[in-house]
């Protein structure tokens, strides 16, 4: 492997085209220099350094290793987050003692996992983040088991009982994955739950009630009446709406310490409904998103950045500081307040969702974002931001 310039093998890194040994090389040179250093680095500082450590790689016993506190994605995501004004990952110093403490703290808040409770309709709960895979529960003609893959599956052995429910909830700190009894599968995000019913009515409908955020594939299903191909409607209520489908893919953020709810069409169709048991709807196409406030308005999104939660990442698009802290406080199950007037600036970046809490708020220290831990008598940590 020929050596490389500093400048330009920063260029490359950025362009996204380096082979897995520079980019490891940038990597691994970038973690060790921020983690002791307190000033900043000039580009010569930067170049003579990178120089160094690519004569000692160049050395016949000395195999380049890949060595990443993080998944690529979030090495990449550091370098490439920005205020609107630009990149600055190299403009902010290393943390003096105070702060070199607060992200050892930081480093002890693990991101969220496959962790939810099952509350059956006799008010049983089971913990699915302890259970085995296998049979959890038999109810009223229905068994539930969870699989290998950490999925709630729900198998129809015999006709059961009518108005029989159960409720999926998922911590702050907790993600979950849950097959309805008629196929449909649910994705569901931190800090939400969903109540649905063991069977579904066959002739009318079918319903679920949803508190947080929640991505679903319907299945299929067509009504029993003799003649009839049409299909049955799945509904979605949250506390402010109610969204029909009709066999599709789609998201719907519904917490209520969001401003707005949100209803993003992936896949085929449905209709949002700006209040609960309303006569009209606003029909959806794949890619639109309906955001219910004061009013009902409907606009095209980013639906990757919508989704990215559910593929494992933080991606923020333009996103102002509060709305991704809010997301944080979710996903590793603390608290965040806010010291002073913090000013609407806007953040562009992604990192993935399986890095701690430090990896996370590394990534707002290099835009100059200060924050503070502080241990509460609950189990939360609670996160202090400012700027």
């Amino acid at each position: 492997m020929k050596k490389l310039d500093a400048k330009e093998l920063l260029d490359r890194y950025l362009s996204g085209n380096c082979t897995e040994e520079e980019q490891a090389l940038l990597e691994s040179w970038h973690l060790s220099r921020t983690a002791r250093l307190h000033t900043d680095l000039s580009m010569d500082d930067r170049s003579q350094d990178l120089d160094e450590v690519w004569e000692r790689l160049q050395l016949p016993e000395e195999r380049p290793r890949r060595i990443s506190l993080w998944p690529r994605i979030a090495a990449a995501a550091v370098l490439l987050l920005s205020l609107s004004a630009g990149i600055v990952f190299y403009l902010s110093k290393a943390p003096k003692n105070s702060e070199a403490e607060q992200m050892a703290i930081a480093r002890t808040i693990v991101p969220g996992g496959n962790r939810a409770i099952l509350t059956l309709d006799n008010g049983t709960q089971i913990s699915l983040s302890d259970a085995k895979a296998g049979t959890l529960a038999s109810q009223s003609g229905i068994n539930i088991s969870k699989s290998k893959d950490g999925q709630l599956v729900y198998h129809l052995s015999k006709v059961n009982k009518p108005n029989s429910y159960n409720t999926i909830t998922t911590p702050h700190g907790g993600q979950y994955q849950v097959v309805l009894p008629d196929g449909t599968r649910v994705w569901l995000n931190a800090g939400s739950s969903l109540r649905f019913p063991l069977t579904f009515d066959h002739l009318n409908e079918r319903k679920v009630e949803l508190k947080g955020e929640a991505y679903f594939e319907v299945a299929k299903q067509l009504k029993e009446e003799t003649g009839k191909q049409e299909r049955v409607p799945f509904i979605v209520m949250t506390a402010t709406q109610e969204v029909e489908v009709l066999g599709t893919h789609f998201n719907i953020n519904a917490y209520a310490d969001e401003p707005a709810v949100r209803t993003t069409l992936l896949e085929g169709r449905v209709k949002v409904f700006e209040q609960l048991n309303a006569k009209d709807g606003m029909l959806l196409k794949p890619g639109e998103q309906a955001v219910l406030k004061d009013k009902l308005s409907v606009a095209k999104v980013d639906t990757e950045e919508v989704m990215s939660w559910k593929n494992g990442f933080f991606r923020f698009n333009e996103s102002d500081l509060k709305s991704i802290m809010r997301q944080a406080s979710r996903w590793y199950n603390v608290d965040v307040v806010y010291e002073g007037n913090i000013p609407p600036v806007k953040f562009t970046g992604e990192v993935p969702r399986s890095v701690n809490a430090a990896t996370f708020l590394e990534m707002l220290r290099y835009l100059n974002i200060k924050f503070k831990i502080e241990k509460q008598t609950n189990t939360r940590n609670k996160i202090v931001v400012s700027l």
